[in-house]
């Protein structure tokens, strides 16, 4: 598992940082720093999701 999603596991982890590094108080939908957080959030969901897939048919393929 770890060698087919070792891109997705570190662009999680890149996310997770940008996340943990974000200031809430200064939500503001016109602040560049508040889309970084957004697209972050998105893109960490977006790899989740991918790996879940990947794994799926993996499992398929070998139940086969």
């Amino acid at each position: 598992m770890i060698k087919r999603n070792v891109s997705s596991i570190l662009i999680i982890i890149a996310m997770i940082l940008n996340i943990m590094n974000f200031n809430f108080s200064n939500f503001n939908i016109e602040s560049k720093k508040t889309w970084l957080f957004l697209s972050a959030s998105i893109i960490m969901i977006a790899s989740i999701i991918l790996i879940f897939i990947t794994e799926n048919k993996k499992i398929k393929k070998a139940e086969v």
